[in-house]
């Protein structure tokens, strides 16, 4: 069954199923005080239909609601993340920016973020880039194992019976995406040490 942009939002706006929205909010502690609330309001609704197309795409007959908002809670956490991080970036240069031109000391500037709680939304920002990247790299067996144990948080018994493999075979598939894993670490450490040796 194909699902319009109008049944998603739809969908959504029915059985209360925006409480999930805030549940995010709540989550990045995001208050109707926070000057951008409408907008990542609006934003959420957008991602949580863009959330649900997706998922009927590789879930034609939508049976599982639950996994369906999981999913769509990942999605919506991960872009505000996204945007809460870029926010913070700006803001934070801003005030160095104002702190270096109004600054008549000789003290180094400093261009560490300006609210130090930001640091975990930063690093789960990253973690939602790690799982992109390793997503690319993962054989259609990995990626299976990525999914449900990153988006889903399934134990590994539940993966192998979803699957209906052996939990060594499951085993076997989160090897394989550990090995990947270290291998984007490790290209990632040696560009960052090529770039500060430059």
């Amino acid at each position: 069954m194909l699902v319009t942009t109008t049944a998603a939002f739809e969908f959504l706006l029915s059985d209360e199923r925006e409480r999930l929205i805030y549940g995010v909010f709540k989550r990045l502690h995001l208050t109707p005080l926070h000057p951008q609330y409408q907008d990542f309001l609006q934003e959420s609704r957008i991602i949580f239909v863009e959330a649900y197309l997706a998922y009927q795409k590789r879930h034609p007959t939508m049976e599982n609601e639950h996994d369906l908002m999981l999913f769509a809670y990942q999605r919506i956490r991960w872009r505000l993340l996204d945007m809460l991080r870029k926010e913070q970036q700006h803001r934070s240069n801003c005030q160095s920016m104002d702190s270096m031109l109004n600054d008549e000391s000789d003290a180094p500037l400093s261009f560490d973020l300006a609210d130090p709680a930001t640091r975990d939304t930063e690093e789960e920002t990253v973690n939602c880039e790690l799982y992109e990247r390793l997503l690319q790299e993962c054989t259609e067996n990995e990626a299976k194992y990525l999914r449900e144990s990153f988006l889903f948080m399934r134990p590994i018994t539940q993966i192998a019976k979803m699957h209906g493999v052996s939990r060594q075979s499951v085993y076997n598939w989160r090897t394989g995406v550990q090995r990947k894993a270290k291998i984007i670490f490790a290209a990632d450490d040696s560009a960052a040490s090529k770039s500060l040796s430059a």
